[in-house]
């Protein structure tokens, strides 16, 4: 679990345990989103993430994490004036696809497809010709994290009460095929993974210590 200015937590979700904390090293960012791989290129435990910095300069941050701290591999770019504040990265490791994911508040989102650059070069820049496929988004008012699984995308959604939302979208068509209400939870949701039939969702609350993760039935 990452945090605002680059806090890292590690949890054993089945003992229900806090691992390790500790800062990333060279990262302060706003961490919106964090993706897992699939590479091990150190034979580590855990694969490589590519970390949303999401303000600022907008990378991705492949890092390397171990039980006893983090280094930054690669940063990656990608400038375009459609995301003018924000902008979000979330990864398929099963096609090897990096997604660029933002837009304007209230207004269209766009989920940009790339191939997902090798870790040769320590900082790559994408531009509009690296893109594969874009996908328009109009049901997501407030970006809150991705997840991109078997041709899907999950988004949650929302910063206020009433407006909390995870929207379910076919990338091939732009459509959305599902919605779960996260209203019942009264918490602004945060970030989002997928394991097997289930979805868990990071929920924000005041004292970051008390932090709640649910989990929900995939619908799929």
């Amino acid at each position: 679990m990452l945090r605002h200015g680059g806090q890292c937590i590690l949890l054993d979700l089945r003992r229900q345990q806090s691992l390790a904390t500790f800062q990333l090293d060279g990262n302060s960012t706003h961490c919106n989103n964090a993706s897992f791989s699939r590479l091990r290129p150190y034979g580590d435990l855990l694969p490589l993430l590519y970390i949303s910095s999401c303000y600022g300069d907008k990378a991705c941050l492949v890092t390397r994490i171990t039980p006893h701290g983090s280094t930054i591999l690669q940063r990656i770019y990608y400038h375009t004036d459609l995301f003018p504040v924000a902008q979000d990265w979330c990864l398929d490791p099963d096609s090897n696809h990096l997604y660029a994911y933002g837009g304007r508040r209230g207004g269209t989102m766009y989920l940009k497809r790339f191939r997902l650059p090798g870790l040769q070069h320590s900082e790559v820049h994408l531009t509009d010709a690296d893109v594969l496929h874009t996908t328009p988004i109009h049901c997501v008012k407030v970006a809150q994290g991705s997840k991109i699984k078997s041709g899907y995308a999950y988004l949650p959604d929302g910063d206020s009460p009433g407006n909390y939302w995870l929207h379910i979208i076919h990338l091939a068509t732009g459509r959305e095929v599902h919605t779960i209400d996260l209203n019942p939870i009264g918490l602004e949701p945060e970030g989002i993974d997928i394991q097997g039939d289930w979805i868990y969702i990071s929920f924000h609350t005041p004292d970051p210590a008390h932090n709640k993760i649910y989990r929900f039935r995939n619908p799929l």
